[in-house]
């Protein structure tokens, strides 16, 4: 018997019938202690104020207990209620998922290669077999006593379907953010077994849950690897499950950076380092004891004192954790010197430089006032400014087809690089000014301190225009802001690359990019905001409105309220840094408020901060 039949599954823990047709899933149900307070308690009407101490205590975990399937279940059920029990199935290694599936697909079926995160609930069609309608009240055994000399030809189901998704996490924890609008196709086959009971013999590989439980389930977690030269940490975004996350984040650590990131960072671990017991315990002070293996007894002194730094950085942004304590096989490692590397770095000013009439100028609370010791920029047409870390030098797009120094008093302006359409300059640590033409398939270029012009290769950008950069302030990464070429609105692409640096830490290529942002359109400017957030000044989806979108390296991008009119954007560190200008001349802030742009300024253009 063939009938389509739709059917909407929520995965989210619901059960009962939604009407007929739609069945909800009976799989999840939430288990949490609730504190209840007499009924009787009421607050106190009159007396003085009194001090008290109030502990707020971490609640844990919430975990979802999955349920198993229903006898006499039929094809569509069996589906339902294998899609919902995946979620829990994180905590209990999809024991009750499997009970789902035949002995074969529950043996082939390998929930941990990644995560898919559905926008809503899936619609499933049931192609061929019997529906749960039409097998209701059907006994469960097949065996009537009679005897055959062939066996019954098996009663089979398939189902089909198709998924809205948000984002998916691979087996390692990154996270991919999906484009709006993807779908996923969803194919089930099913077999009623010799016992007269559904079970689902083909799926998909793979855990698929709902956004609300993905936030329930899983954190986020930085782990850390030191730059080349050791001076900064750079983080490398996961998701682990709120359960055991330091036995997790420590795993990735010694497991190495992502491969876009592995050439720009320094792995210090010894090949071969491994958690003894593949726990880490955290005691009732919050001390985190991670007890490593004796290949970590490889590693010199500066590289222990590095990988401690490191744990460190991870571990005590993990909950509950206070300290942290490295052993090797439970004897203390040994570690004689102490490095102190930086982590999401300042930058040098607190408010972006801007260009109020021809002069390089400060914004300040008592107002807007020109940089002592530059020269006006009369005459040279700035269209960008970009300024060095150290905030020492400041350089400038003339027109669009030339990058210069800004004059001082004993310096005359230079020329830096020439081309026929130069994306705005940014300035790294190391002094290096990048740029390039925005004409399809022209490289990045990098200009030394000394002015010697380098091309910096990426493969990933022949035949795509370069529409913006900028250089993270730890200067392993560049986030880039690319276009297909045809200039036609909403082809852009945001992607992060890990810089690979040759000797004088000359930039040599950019890694294959991480795609960030994906479900941000039309694209014109990119801002580092913090270690793992950029921010993006593009096309509103619902509005149309340009404005700053916040987009995390590893996490749903966010559109900010709209600014009518935004032409430029700068970040110092912190949501509460960013700034947008208008094409009025009004410099905007969300400093104040933190939910609606503030005027801090006008009659200014092209604010910008170090980097």
């Amino acid at each position: 018997m063939s009938r389509r039949q739709r059917q909407s599954v929520p995965c989210t823990g619901a059960s009962g019938r939604a009407g007929r047709g739609r069945r909800a899933v009976t799989g999840l149900l939430v288990a949490a202690s609730v504190l209840v307070t007499g009924a009787c308690a009421q607050i106190p009407q009159d007396g003085g104020v009194q001090r008290g101490d109030v502990t707020i205590t971490d609640p844990g975990p919430v975990y979802l207990q999955p349920r198993g399937p229903r006898a006499g279940a039929g094809p569509e059920e069996i589906v339902a209620g294998f899609l919902s029990a995946q979620a829990g199935g994180v905590y209990e290694d999809w024991v009750t998922a499997r009970e789902f599936l035949d002995e074969g697909a529950a043996q082939a079926w390998d929930p941990t290669v990644r995560t898919v995160v559905m926008a809503r609930d899936p619609e499933l069609d049931q192609i061929s077999g019997p529906t749960d309608e039409t097998i209701a009240g059907a006994p469960t055994d097949l065996d009537d006593g009679s005897e055959t000399d062939e066996p019954a030809e098996p009663v089979v189901a398939e189902i089909r379907g198709q998924v809205a998704v948000t984002s998916q996490l691979d087996a390692e924890g990154r996270y991919t953010e999906a484009t709006v609008g993807t779908l996923q196709d969803l194919s089930f086959s099913l077999e009623q077994q010799p016992d007269g009971q559904w079970r689902i013999t083909g799926t998909e590989d793979g855990t698929f849950m709902s956004d609300s439980n993905f936030s329930t389930i899983f954190r986020q977690t930085s782990l850390y690897f030191p730059s080349r030269d050791g001076e900064f940490l750079v983080p490398d975004v996961r998701w682990y499950p709120s359960t055991n996350t330091a036995a997790h984040a420590v795993n990735g650590v010694l497991a190495g950076p992502s491969e876009w990131l592995r050439d720009s960072v320094s792995v210090v671990a010894p090949e071969g380092t491994r958690l003894v017991l593949d726990s880490v315990v955290v005691d009732e002070d919050g001390t985190a004891s991670v007890d490593l293996s004796q290949e970590v007894l490889g590693a010199t002194d500066d590289q222990r004192a590095m990988l401690r730094a490191q744990l460190e950085a991870v571990l005590l942004r993990v909950s509950g954790v206070r300290a942290v304590e490295v052993t090797v096989s439970s004897a203390p490692l040994d570690i004689r010197t102490r490095v102190d590397p930086s982590r999401d770095p300042m930058p040098a000013l607190a408010s972006p430089l801007v260009l109020s009439g021809e002069a390089v100028s400060t914004v300040s609370s008592s107002g807007v006032e020109p940089v002592e010791g530059l020269l006006s920029l009369a005459g040279s047409d700035p269209t960008a400014l970009a300024i060095s870390v150290t905030g020492a030098e400041v350089v400038y797009r003339s027109g669009r087809t030339t990058i210069r120094t800004a004059a001082t008093a004993a310096e005359p302006s230079r020329v830096l690089l020439t081309g026929k359409d130069l994306v705005a300059p940014s300035i790294d640590r190391f002094g290096w000014t990048w740029s390039g033409d925005m004409l399809p398939g022209s490289p990045l270029q990098v200009v030394s301190p000394d002015g010697v012009v380098t091309a910096v290769a990426a493969d990933w950008l022949d035949g795509r225009s370069v529409v913006s950069i900028q250089v993270s302030r730890d200067g392993a990464r560049i986030a880039v802001v690319s276009s297909d070429g045809t200039g036609t609105a909403g082809q852009t692409r945001i992607d992060v690359a890990g810089i690979v640096r040759g000797d004088t830490d000359i930039p040599v290529r950019l890694s294959d990019a991480l795609v960030a942002g994906a479900a941000v359109v039309a694209a014109s400017q990119v801002v580092w905001v913090d270690e793992s957030t950029l921010a993006v000044l593009a096309q509103g989806q619902t509005s149309g409105v340009r404005t700053v979108h916040l987009v995390p390296l590893a996490a749903h991008s966010e559109a900010l309220s709209g600014v009518e009119g935004a032409e430029w954007i700068a970040s110092g560190r912190g949501r509460r840094a960013v700034y947008v200008v208008t094409t009025d001349g009004e410099l905007l802030n969300r400093a104040t408020t933190g939910a609606t742009w503030t005027r801090v300024a006008q009659d200014v253009r092209l604010p910008t901060f170090p980097g």
